[in-house]
């Protein structure tokens, strides 16, 4: 019976701590244009609209799990999000449960999530340069906002980049990435998409950014869905389920007599 109630408590515990969001530290800028000399042009929402933004960094950011300390890389999915260096929390999504976007929420409906999962996956591992990684970025933007089918990344002008500091070396990058996702297959996208390449961090703070991650950033016990706000009736099952096992066990501590079920 002890080690029965010990294990149900221990299933209580997990239950209820993996709807808990996690906490990652932004450490600064990696591999990232910042001359401040590049504009996008972005969709409001998802209907229409632009907003141009200029002066950003565009491209890697560094990042630590304070877990375990381990660190790693994201790229931005959200250019109008707020990104400031410090440590905020995240709940961790799939990109099914990340489909419609953050900051604006205005990513195409239409091969959009699954067009940028395809350039990351392709990508991401082969950052050696601040020009690749800007390039990496401005791809991510674009496949989200520029996408009308699964394989498809068109130039609808939804999403845009000039200026000054969109240079040669990151303009040639950019295309190269964008013509993977054009020159693929739509099967291969699919499998790279449903193979888990990746997840989502989304800010518990509704003003900050999307960030993509690979897995190796999530920590096992707080995979996909897992940071998904359960439903009021769960929690209720779950406090009411711990508080008896606690009284279960507490009782077998101390040898006291446990209330016989009513007959």
């Amino acid at each position: 019976m002890k080690s029965f109630l010990t294990s149900l408590a221990a299933t209580v515990l997990l239950a209820t701590s993996a709807f808990a969001s996690l906490d990652y530290t932004y450490t600064g800028v990696g591999l990232a244009d910042g001359s401040g000399q590049i504009t996008i042009t972005y969709p409001t929402n998802y209907t229409g609209g632009s907003h141009s933004e200029s002066g950003i960094y565009v491209g890697q950011l560094d990042m630590r799990n304070p877990l375990d300390g381990s660190t790693f890389n994201a790229f931005c999915l959200s250019p109008s999000g707020i990104l400031s260096p410090g440590t905020a929390a995240y709940n961790v999504l799939t990109f099914d449960q990340a489909k419609y976007g953050n900051n604006p929420a205005a990513w195409s409906l239409t091969g959009g999530i699954e067009n940028a999962a395809y350039i990351w996956n392709q990508n991401q591992g082969k950052i050696t340069t601040a020009a690749q990684g800007a390039a990496l970025n401005l791809a991510l933007w674009t496949a989200l906002y520029n996408s009308t089918a699964v394989g498809v990344v068109d130039d609808s002008g939804r999403f845009s980049v000039s200026g000054s500091g969109f240079t040669d070396s990151i303009e040639h990058a950019y295309s190269s990435d964008l013509a993977q996702v054009n020159g693929a297959s739509k099967s291969a996208i699919l499998a790279n998409y449903s193979s888990n390449p990746g997840y989502i961090l989304r800010p518990v703070n509704a003003t900050m950014q999307d960030l993509i991650v690979l897995p190796g950033a999530v920590p096992p016990g707080m995979r996909p869905g897992l940071a998904v706000a359960p439903e009021p009736s769960t929690i209720f099952g779950l406090l009411f389920l711990g508080v008896f096992v606690f009284g279960q066990t507490l009782a077998e501590k101390l040898k006291l007599p446990v209330l016989a079920k009513a007959r």
